[in-house]
C-alpha cells in the first residue's frame, strides 16, 4: 500500500515522489519516518486498512512539523488475536513473524546504506511491537551510530487525556479498545469516506456479551467471539473528538520525537 494522499506542501515529504539525488541530498540529514500497520477486520463500520491509515496519518502530521520524509507504507503486519477481533473474520491478510522482522530489518537496512541514521517507526497495530523491536535492535547492534524510534499513537495520547475523554463521554477505559470510541473516532477523522458510520453502533449480536479475556486460549472460546465483530462500543466515536485526538497524539508525538533525538527545534 503506498502512502495516502497528503496536502500538496506535504507531497515533497514522501520518499516514494523524490527523485534519487533529492533523496541522496536529504539522506544524511532530518528524519525518516516509516509508517507500519496492518490488514485486519475493525468491526462492521472501519476499512480492513484502518490501521495503516493512522500510521500515515502521524507520520505526514510529524514529517511537517520536523521536517523529514515519509516511506511508503509497511501495510501487511502479525495477524491480530482472534479474540482482539470478536472472532475470525474476513480480512485478516498478514505475514509471518518472521517475514515481518526480516522485511522490517531489510528497509532499516536500505535506509542505512543511503545515509539514513533517524529513524521512527510510527506503528497502529499493537501486535507487530514485539518483532518491531525485535528488527530494530538488531539493526541498531550492527548499524551502532544510528538510533530507531517505534512508537503508537496510544503510547503518546496521554493517560490524563485518555482518562478525561471517558469521563466526558461516559465510554470506560475498559470498554475503548480496538475499533471503539478513540480509533473510531480517528479514522472519521482522518479518513471520513471509508467508514460506515451507521454500522458504528452494531451490536456484537444475538445472545449475551462476549467474554473478554486477558489471556490467550486456542481454538477461540465460543462465548468470546462475536457474530458482527464488535467486541468494545464505538457508539460516541466521532470525526470531532477524532480531531480532538489527533491533535493531542500529534503534539505529544513530537514532543516525544524531540527528546529522544535531543532536537529541540527540528531539522
Amino acid at each position: 500500500m503506498t502512502a495516502r494522499p497528503v496536502p500538496p506542501t506535504e507531497a515533497s515529504m514522501l520518499l516514494g515522489d523524490l527523485t534519487w539525488p533529492d533523496f541522496e541530498s536529504r539522506a544524511h540529514s532530518g528524519y525518516t519516518i516509516v509508517p507500519v500497520g496492518a490488514l485486519e477486520p475493525h468491526g462492521p463500520h472501519l476499512p480492513l486498512a484502518s490501521d495503516t491509515m493512522i500510521s500515515e496519518h502521524f507520520a505526514a502530521r510529524l514529517a511537517h512539523g520536523l521536517g523529514g520524509v515519509v516511506t511508503p507504507s509497511i501495510a501487511y503486519g502479525i495477524a491480530t488475536e482472534p479474540y482482539r477481533l470478536g472472532g475470525t473474520f474476513p480480512g485478516v491478510i498478514s505475514v509471518s513473524g518472521t517475514t515481518f522482522t526480516n522485511l522490517v530489518g531489510d528497509v532499516l537496512s536500505s535506509l542505512a546504506d543511503h545515509g539514513v541514521r533517524r529513524i521512527i517507526v510510527v506503528n497502529s497495530a499493537i501486535d507487530n511491537t514485539a518483532f518491531l523491536c525485535e528488527a530494530a535492535r538488531t539493526f541498531t547492534e550492527r548499524v551502532t551510530d544510528a538510533r530507531v524510534m517505534i512508537v503508537a499513537w496510544w503510547d503518546v495520547v496521554g493517560e490524563d487525556f485518555r482518562n478525561a475523554l471517558a469521563a466526558e463521554t461516559g465510554v470506560a477505559r475498559r470498554d475503548d479498545h480496538h475499533a471503539a470510541m478513540v480509533e473510531s473516532s480517528l479514522v472519521m477523522h482522518i479518513a471520513p469516506d471509508s467508514v460506515r458510520h451507521e454500522k458504528a453502533a452494531t451490536s456484537p449480536g444475538a445472545g449475551p456479551p462476549p467474554r473478554r479475556m486477558s489471556y490467550r486460549v486456542y481454538p477461540l472460546p465460543p462465548d468470546v467471539a462475536t457474530e458482527t465483530g464488535i467486541v468494545y462500543t464505538a457508539e460516541e466515536a466521532g470525526a470531532h473528538l477524532g480531531a480532538r485526538v489527533a491533535d493531542q497524539v500529534a503534539r505529544q508525538l513530537e514532543a516525544a520525537v524531540r527528546l529522544e533525538f535531543n532536537d529541540p527545534r527540528g531539522q
